[in-house]
């Protein structure tokens, strides 16, 4: 789901870089913006994943002291717990305490997207003009990154002549 929703923000916004980079620097734009998605993707994934566990650990701390496992018994009991990787693929043999645990912490991580998606799309509407943007370097020294007996429109796509 956070793949899908950087996606949604974030391939325009690297469709947009790469289609202002000129022919002779596409590749170098298209290796920016690759890596500064796949950044942002790990640091995102690695930020979530922390979340999920720490809430979830700390879910199943509260539930077992509310069971009558207290103190740091029930601390050990828990990271015990959310470290588990392995079951037999019966889902009715997790309690339902602990299901109801993960759960949470689930939609916590989710709300958490939410808020960042909702962060996203507010700059993206404040933040940032509409249209094609002028390129005020190039356009006020009068250099431009085409050659001197080239087409000015041939490093455009053919859709924007």
């Amino acid at each position: 789901m956070a793949g899908a929703g950087m996606g949604l923000m974030l391939g325009q916004a690297n469709t947009d870089a790469i289609n202002r980079a000129s022919r002779y620097s596409y590749g170098e734009a298209t290796g920016i913006t690759q890596t500064v998605r796949n950044y942002g993707a790990s640091l995102g994934f690695a930020i979530l994943g922390t979340l999920l566990i720490t809430r979830f650990r700390s879910a199943i701390t509260s539930s077992l002291a509310s069971q009558g496992l207290h103190g740091p018994a029930a601390s050990a009991q828990a990271a015990k717990i959310d470290r588990l990787q392995s079951g037999n693929g019966n889902p009715a043999a997790i309690p339902q305490f602990i299901r109801a645990d993960f759960a949470s912490a689930t939609r916590d991580v989710l709300f958490g997207m939410c808020v960042i998606m909702a962060v996203a799309a507010f700059v993206a509407l404040r933040g940032l003009r509409r249209g094609v943007q002028e390129d005020t370097t190039a356009a006020g020294t009068g250099h431009s990154d085409q050659l001197p007996d080239e087409d000015p429109g041939a490093d455009l796509d053919p859709a924007w002549r």
